[in-house]
C-alpha cells in the first residue's frame, strides 16, 4: 500500500503536467468594412479594382453609365454660354452696324437742318421786299426747328446706343447668369458622382457586383477593409481582467506574426459573455469572460486569423 501511494501522486502531477496550459487569451483578428455604393441606380460600366487590390483614396472603383447626366451639363453649360452672351451685351452697348446707321441718319439730318436754315435765311431778306410770303417765311422757321429737333433727337439716341443697359437690366442679367453657373455646377457634380473614387484606403475585400450589372440606387457594389479598422478581440476572465486597461500593451502571438508584434486595449466590454464557439479552448469554453478589443502595431494581421495576447510585464 505504501509504495502504491507514491506511485499514485506520481500519475497525479504528470497529468497535471500533461495538461493544456492556456499561456494567454484566446481570440481573433476582425475588421470592419467599408461598403461603397452606388449614388444613384445605374449599369455598371466598369470596375476599376480586383478583390486584393490595395487602393488609396481618391483611387477610382467604379463608373456608372451617364448619357442622361452627360446631356444634362452639356445642356446647363449652353444655357450658361447663352446668359454670359446676353450680359455682354448689355454692358457693351449697341452693336457697331447698327451705331453706324444712326451716325448716318445723323449726317442726314445736319444736311436738311443746314439747308433749312438757308431757306429761312432767304426768306428773312425777303421779309422787307414787296415780293415777301409771309407764309412763306413762317414754312422756313418751322421746318428749320423741325429738322433741328430730329438732329438733337438723334444725337441722343446715339449718345444712349454707346451707354451699356439699364442697371436694372444688367442685374437682372447677372442673376439669371449666377443660377444658370449653379445649374451647371449641379450638373458637373452629377455626372461627376457616377464615376466612384475611395473615400478610405484598404484593401478589396470583395466586388458585390460587376460590369454589366444594374446597381440599384443605394445598391452596394465594392466592400473594402481599411488597414485602420483590423483589431485584435481576446477574451479575458474575470480574474485577469484587473490587469487590463484602456492602454494596456498585449503581446500578440499567432502563426507567421512577429516575435515583437504588440497590440493597445482600447476597449473593455464592462458585461461578461459566455466564450465564443470560435475559441476552441476546452478550460475556457465553460467560463464567462470579458471581450477586450486592441490595436495591433503593426498591420500584418488578417481578420479571422486566431491570435493570443499576454501582458507585457
Amino acid at each position: 500500500m505504501r509504495r502504491i501511494l507514491p506511485l499514485a501522486i506520481a500519475l497525479v502531477l504528470l497529468g497535471c503536467d500533461d495538461a493544456p496550459k492556456q499561456r494567454g487569451y484566446l481570440g481573433y483578428v476582425e475588421g470592419e468594412r467599408v461598403v461603397v455604393a452606388a449614388p444613384e441606380g445605374g449599369w455598371i460600366e466598369e470596375v476599376f479594382v480586383a478583390e486584393g487590390d490595395q487602393v488609396s483614396v481618391g483611387q477610382k472603383l467604379f463608373r456608372l453609365e451617364a448619357r442622361r447626366e452627360t446631356a444634362q451639363r452639356d445642356q446647363a453649360k449652353a444655357r450658361l454660354d447663352e446668359m454670359e452672351s446676353r450680359l455682354a451685351n448689355l454692358l457693351t452697348g449697341k452693336r457697331v452696324d447698327e451705331l453706324k446707321a444712326i451716325e448716318a441718319q445723323i449726317a442726314q439730318a445736319e444736311a436738311n437742318l443746314a439747308l433749312g436754315r438757308r431757306e429761312l435765311a432767304r426768306q428773312q431778306e425777303l421779309a422787307s421786299s414787296p415780293a415777301a410770303n409771309p407764309r412763306l417765311l413762317d414754312q422756313a422757321r418751322a421746318t428749320a426747328a423741325s429738322e433741328q429737333a430730329k438732329l438733337a433727337e438723334l444725337q441722343a439716341q446715339l449718345r444712349v446706343a454707346r451707354l451699356p443697359a439699364r442697371e436694372d437690366e444688367i442685374a437682372a442679367a447677372k442673376a439669371q447668369m449666377d443660377a444658370a453657373a449653379a445649374e451647371l455646377a449641379a450638373a458637373e457634380i452629377r455626372l461627376g458622382d457616377r464615376t466612384v473614387a475611395a473615400r478610405v484606403a484598404g484593401r478589396i475585400e470583395r466586388l458585390v457586383r460587376r460590369a454589366g450589372e444594374l446597381a440599384p440606387s443605394g445598391g452596394s457594389v465594392v466592400s473594402l477593409m481599411p488597414p485602420e479598422t483590423v483589431h485584435a478581440r481576446v477574451f479575458v476572465p474575470e480574474t485577469a481582467l484587473a490587469q487590463l486597461r484602456i492602454g494596456t500593451l498585449l503581446a500578440l502571438a499567432c502563426d507567421g506574426c512577429p516575435r515583437d508584434l504588440q497590440a493597445q486595449v482600447t476597449f473593455v466590454a464592462g458585461e461578461a459573455e459566455f466564450t465564443p464557439p470560435v475559441i476552441y479552448a476546452v478550460e475556457s469554453r465553460r467560463k464567462l469572460v470579458y471581450l477586450v478589443k486592441a490595436k495591433p502595431s503593426a498591420a500584418v494581421l488578417k481578420p479571422g486569423q486566431p491570435i493570443e495576447a499576454r501582458p507585457l510585464p
